[in-house]
């Protein structure tokens, strides 16, 4: 493709994503999901004025990257520890219930052992912006709910790429469970990478303890905010890199970049630059593009024949999901109202969604029908998540407020 090409398929594609994201926040839903309507409609699926190519993958794989390190970047472990074990428990149990179901519901529509396990992942994730934007535009962002919601998210990302890690090991050895030696193999270079990363943390943390703002101290002297960002890219490339060489895929690695690189090694005056930047260019460009591209691979067509599995895989994913959140408030005494409202929070897949699908089609996990059920499916959840839980939580905050 033509540099000119190239850079009319970008202009088409963003303008569009712009566009169609700024009417759906008007109308109080994510940008993502027009971002993403933008690219089916300007795709093979409608006009077809952009077409996929190999340069376009290219800037996806670009775009992904700075997607996934914001999406590490913005997990803040703090809220984590404020919502102490009940975020665990509700985590873990809203992640299995879902899991189960998609990887059951998968089987029996005939898929393979890899598709269906990377099914039941998507029914599991949560996506941090969907459930972030609700709260705050309600005022609940910073109250028990909100920070009980956004640390389950925060634990399920990270627990779902972890198995998304594993899923794609299965998928370099054929998925073939009689080949224990060479899966064992993967499996331990997985957990040599985080025990690495955990171990960098955890260094990162001490030198922090045992030297009170030297980090801090070290990126305050940086003369603009751009030669942090610098080094954040540095460290992020490194880390993806390295995530490359133990047979995961870089996104891995990216995303465990952000996470590290916390307010708290570089100071709430530095992170809020770093941050800033990151936003701009991620929000501005990247994501935008990122999930026009996307849009822009769906086939409408493809799913004719599998319309029956995708209904009950959405209706299925939002009761599961449901239904583990809440047994998770309730065994966490949380009250009924609030159980409620915190288990339907956690149903948009929304951008860790998309990110793992796009993933799964790349390398080939899913075909160009499966990659479209997955669309569709973080799409329509991503929609009715706000539809569903708004009232919900009006209702929660009336009932507080009364008392």
């Amino acid at each position: 493709m033509a540099i000119e090409q190239i850079f009319i398929s970008i202009v088409i594609l963003l303008a569009g994503a712009r566009i169609l994201g700024e009417l759906f926040r008007r109308i109080k839903q994510p940008a993502l999901g027009g971002e993403l309507l933008a690219g089916i409609i300007l795709g093979p699926t409608v006009f077809g004025l952009v077409l996929p190519s190999d340069d376009l993958e290219l800037i996806s794989s670009i775009a992904i990257f700075f997607v996934m390190l914001f999406i590490g970047l913005e997990m803040d472990l703090r809220e984590i520890r404020k919502a102490g074990k009940s975020a665990f428990v509700i985590s873990i149990i809203s992640l299995v219930v879902p899991f189960l179901l998609g990887y059951q519901v998968s089987i029996w529509f005939g898929l393979e052992f890899i598709e269906s396990l990377f099914i039941g992942l998507l029914l599991s994730v949560t996506s941090v912006p969907v459930s972030a934007i609700i709260l705050l535009e309600l005022g609940l962002l910073k109250n028990k709910i909100g920070t009980t919601v956004i640390s389950v998210a925060v634990i399920d990302d990270i627990i779902s790429l972890v198995i998304l890690a594993i899923i794609l090991q299965l998928h370099a050895t054929d998925g073939s469970l009689l080949n224990l030696t060479e899966i064992g193999f993967s499996i331990s270079q997985i957990v040599v990478y985080l025990a690495g990363i955990a171990f960098l943390a955890f260094a990162v943390y001490k030198i922090n303890r045992w030297f009170p703002h030297r980090l801090e101290n070290f990126f305050a002297k940086a003369k603009t905010k751009e030669a942090i960002f610098g080094i954040l890219i540095v460290v992020a490339i490194s880390l993806s890199i390295t995530a490359d060489y133990a047979g995961l895929h870089f996104i891995i690695g990216t995303f465990f970049a952000g996470l590290i690189f916390s307010e708290k090694i570089l100071g709430k005056k530095e992170s809020n630059k770093t941050y800033g930047i990151m936003s701009g260019i991620t929000f501005g460009f990247f994501a935008p593009l990122f999930f026009a591209i996307v849009g822009m691979k769906f086939s409408g067509q493809s799913l004719e024949h599998v319309i029956l599995l995708l209904i009950i895989l959405v209706v299925g994913g939002i009761l599961s999901k449901t239904l583990g959140g809440y047994i998770g408030t309730r065994i966490c005494k949380f009250p009924k109202n609030q159980g409620l409202a915190i288990a339907t929070l956690l149903n948009g897949r929304g951008t860790v969604g998309l990110a793992i699908t796009a993933l799964a089609y790349s390398i080939g996990i899913l075909d160009l029908t499966l990659f479209s059920v997955c669309v569709a499916i973080c799409f329509i959840t991503t929609i009715i998540t706000p539809i569903i839980a708004k009232p919900l939580l009006h209702k929660t905050v009336d009932i507080t407020d009364s008392k």
